[in-house]
């Protein structure tokens, strides 16, 4: 999904409208008002609210997918790319605390097919991802070879997803970056190849 400028501007604003006010909130009509235009206006870039879900959906998946594929494509060992993926992640929650509520609103997706399939595909990615990163560290050395990586990941992504969770509801009240370090240190003791 090609997005234009003005689209990329709509899923920004609806993006923030969630973080603030909660996916619930997100209606045409409240966006219209945050963007300062009118409701048709938004009509004449996106069908409907589900077409809007739909697009940040997309515009997220795309930022974590670039995000990921750098560190994937560098060259540090495998153990480094996995430290670097976390820190990747947690900053841009830390820089972008609205996404969260997108990601994460998954729930209110469960009764719309094509957002709950999109959800999927965004999890399936980080995984594909995340398990490459795992099998390069198992591969060159660096990450211990007894525990299949595909667990490593899920592993890996579930006590970021818990830290991150933990994070939203308790209003934002520590620091995720600092949560981040210590959870990659904790991380790093299990998985080095001793």
């Amino acid at each position: 999904m090609n997005l234009s400028k003005r689209q990329i501007e709509i899923v920004e604003a609806a993006t923030k409208l969630i973080g603030e006010k909660g996916i619930q909130n997100l209606t045409t009509k409240n966006l219209a008002l945050e963007m300062g235009f009118s409701e048709p206006a938004l009509y004449r870039h996106f069908s409907g609210k589900t077409d809007i879900l739909k697009a940040v959906l997309v515009y997220y998946k795309e930022k974590l997918k670039s995000g990921l594929q750098s560190v994937l494509e560098s060259q540090l060992n495998g153990l480094e790319k996995l430290e670097q993926m976390m820190k990747f992640q947690f900053n841009h929650f830390s820089n972008n605390p609205a996404v969260i509520m997108v990601i994460f609103a998954e729930t209110s997706f469960q009764y719309d097919n094509v957002l709950s399939k999109m959800v999927v595909e965004i999890l399936e990615q980080k995984q594909l991802l995340v398990s490459q990163i795992i099998r390069m560290g198992q591969d060159g050395g660096s990450i211990r070879k007894d525990i299949d990586a595909t667990q490593l990941a899920t592993l890996i992504m579930g006590s970021m997803r818990f830290t991150v969770l933990r994070w939203r509801l308790s209003d934002f009240s520590f620091d995720l970056r600092k949560k981040g370090v210590s959870l990659w240190q904790s991380t790093e003791k299990l998985i080095k190849k001793g």
